[in-house]
């Protein structure tokens, strides 16, 4: 308990922050429509066809790894089953839109929590200023921009994005098992995306 108490007096604002981010994007998902004034769609009705399709009997992007590698049907085409079997209310696809949306968030709260760590680690000052962390500027940053929010509730970015942190954050960890992590979490993000293969010239 004391080294959990310890470790809230010092990551208090963050969790502030941390839990406003949530609130907020959790909001969008459920009250936004992607596009606004400009357009009515985004990636999610591209998913909803390849998802509708499944029971057609048909396997689009068979092998198209620069398209879509494996990993991220695997994790969409799941929850839009079950998203089919939630009966359909004010929108068809409401029921989708909110899990998987539910799921990146999952995503986009590790990318948070990754960019507070490595805003610490990355940090040239040594200590904290007044109990804040060095992490609490980039992460507060991050929670500030418009283009995350936008992505977020159109597209799966959030993804890669959260594997391309990880392997980063692990790379950087001082530890002699941080290489393999972060080989393991640059490999998990290439199934999703080819860009976490950044990591590599990084590495």
């Amino acid at each position: 308990m004391p080294r959990l108490q310890a470790f809230y007096r010092r990551h208090y604002w963050f969790l502030v922050l941390f839990l406003l981010f949530v609130a907020m994007r959790l909001l969008a998902i459920l009250l936004f429509r992607p596009g606004g004034f400009f357009a009515d769609n985004s990636d999610y009705d591209f998913y909803i066809l390849w998802g509708e399709m499944i029971p057609s009997g048909y396997r689009t992007f068979q092998n198209m790894w620069t398209a879509y590698p494996p990993l991220f049907p695997a994790l969409m085409l799941p929850v839009f089953e079950l998203a089919s079997r939630i009966p359909p209310w004010v929108e068809p696809d409401l029921a989708f839109h909110v899990l998987f949306g539910g799921l990146l968030l999952l995503f986009e709260a590790g990318n948070l929590v990754l960019i507070y760590r490595l805003g610490n680690r990355l940090s040239d000052r040594s200590g904290d200023f007044a109990g804040i962390l060095p992490g609490l500027l980039p992460a507060t940053l991050y929670a500030l921009l418009f283009a995350p929010v936008y992505t977020l509730l159109g597209w799966f970015e959030a993804m890669p994005l959260f594997f391309l942190l990880l392997g980063l954050d692990l790379l950087l960890i001082g530890r002699r098992w941080g290489w393999a992590a972060s080989a393991a979490a640059a490999a998990l993000g290439f199934l999703i995306k080819l860009t976490p293969v950044l990591l590599i010239p990084i590495a």
